[in-house]
């Protein structure tokens, strides 16, 4: 966990609330904070401390995961005092109804919080769990922590007062909350820095507290960002291996195009992928994923500008800035059929700034002011592997790294070395992997560990250093 627990007493009060109820979700997308609020909260919290239990891939084998929630339960009962180890008795290999009638005897209401349930596949381990939780006793309150829904009568539950919900909008930080977090890391950061943080990471917990970690103090609101450029890196590998890459690939491709809009239907991104199940799919990524936000029963957003960003930067080094161009060209044209003449001009202009190759200093290229998706975004917001080069010291100087030491060859590879050859061609990853016959994931850390070897964010960056340290020749 990076960085201090924060009280946030605006989403305790949810909480303390959802635990007078069967079940509480925490359902947000990777990095959402779900895991630093539960832990922050189950300090406080009035009925003693719950029991945990934090998931991962081993526990989709039944027994194991069982054994390991009857050990949670016993321990948070023990901990009240009063019956001591005897509090609650299993034997090797409990079941589900034995669990269920050991806790429903119980003498105090007892709080049991499952965090990662994500990490459960469809099977016998997940099925048990989720009979539990459907079926716990009275005494017993709920809190499931996951990236996605459970597979739970949710409507149900809703329906008869039994639910409580912590969404991803929810858990972003608010102003206030990030100045907290701030002073909490013994910045102080004014309220400019802190505005641009909120707008740039749009409340992300992990952008938010990676920015805490690594303040710049001054006045420039972009100071706050220039001492976290290594961190959006971070971010934006986390984003990318925790959320995009275990999406089956029709899903990530929609997911991908999505980040080129402002406000879209179904009609829209279908006119971009071809597919005709886009209602589904949209629907999943919306309640499923919680990454999309339903504005109304036709019309999405994806309100997060920073994951907005890393996915765009994602889609073009997949398919290549003229591709990009031709489906904001395609958008243009379907607003263009529908009579929305200013939004066609500005996915007009959009495809022609993305058809004349990376943005100067790096920044991602979106259409502005596209509904209520955030209006333009700063050009200097990093966006995945462009995270923002230092300030120029001086008029004329070049921003970002220009000495490097001649050391970075002897720290590169050969299978580095060789892709860092192939950057100022302005080859896609996917035609380098081709051409190199290796995978786009092998192609992919490659480039992240010549990125980080050369201290730059951006290939145009690290074609410039690797000219300079005498790798490649002057053309780059």
């Amino acid at each position: 966990m990076l960085g201090p627990l924060l009280d946030r007493p605006r989403l305790f009060r949810t909480l303390d609330k959802g635990v007078t109820r069967r079940l509480t979700l925490v359902v947000g997308p990777p990095g959402a904070g779900k895991s630093a609020l539960l832990a922050s909260w189950a300090r406080s919290l009035p009925l003693g401390e719950p029991a945990w239990l934090t998931l991962d891939a081993d526990d989709n084998h039944a027994p194991r995961l069982l054994a390991h929630l009857a050990a949670a339960l016993a321990r948070a009962a023990a901990s009240r005092g009063g019956e001591g180890e005897g509090a609650l008795r299993f034997r090797d290999g409990v079941g589900v109804p034995a669990l269920l009638r050991e806790v429903g005897r119980l003498p105090e209401p007892l709080v049991l919080v499952v965090d990662a349930f994500h990490e459960l596949r469809p099977g016998p381990a997940r099925s048990a769990l989720l009979q539990f939780a459907r079926y716990a006793p009275d005494g017993l309150r709920v809190v499931l922590a996951t990236r996605r829904e459970p597979d739970l009568p949710l409507h149900k539950l809703r329906a008869g007062g039994e639910l409580t919900e912590v969404r991803g909008a929810d858990l972003a930080f608010t102003h206030e909350e990030t100045a907290e977090l701030f002073r909490a890391q013994g910045a102080e950061p004014g309220g400019d820095q802190v505005a641009a943080v909120v707008r740039c990471s749009g409340g992300w917990a992990l952008a938010v507290r990676y920015a805490s970690a690594n303040p710049v103090r001054g006045d420039d609101p972009r100071s706050c960002l220039e001492g976290w450029s290594q961190a959006i890196r971070h971010c934006s590998d986390f984003l990318l291996s925790e959320l995009l890459d275990p999406m089956p690939a029709d899903d990530q491709d929609v997911l991908l195009r999505t980040s080129l809009l402002g406000e879209f239907s179904a009609s829209l991104v279908r006119a971009l992928t071809g597919r005709a199940d886009l209602n589904r799919v949209l629907r999943r990524l919306s309640t499923e994923h919680d990454l999309l936000v339903r504005d109304d029963e036709w019309t999405y957003r994806l309100p997060n500008p920073l994951m907005r960003g890393v996915l765009s930067r994602e889609l073009t080094e997949r398919y290549g800035w003229l591709e990009v161009s031709r489906l904001l060209g395609k958008a243009a044209r379907w607003y263009e059929d529908l009579g929305a003449v200013s939004a066609a001009r500005r996915y007009a202009a959009a495809a022609q700034a993305y058809g004349a190759g990376p943005a100067p200093g790096g920044g991602i290229i979106l259409p502005p002011g596209l509904g209520r998706a955030g209006g333009e975004v700063p050009p200097w917001v990093p966006a995945g592997d462009a995270a923002p080069s230092p300030a120029p010291s001086s008029p004329g100087e070049p921003a970002g790294p220009v000495h490097r030491s001649a050391a970075a060859a002897d720290s590169l590879t050969r299978s580095e070395l060789d892709v860092l050859r192939l950057l100022p061609l302005g080859l896609t990853l996917d035609e380098i992997a081709a051409r190199r016959h290796v995978s786009l994931n092998t192609v992919k850390t490659q480039v992240q560990a010549i990125y980080r070897k050369l201290q730059v964010g951006r290939r145009r960056d690290a074609v410039r250093v690797a000219a300079e340290c005498g790798l490649i020749g002057p053309r780059g």
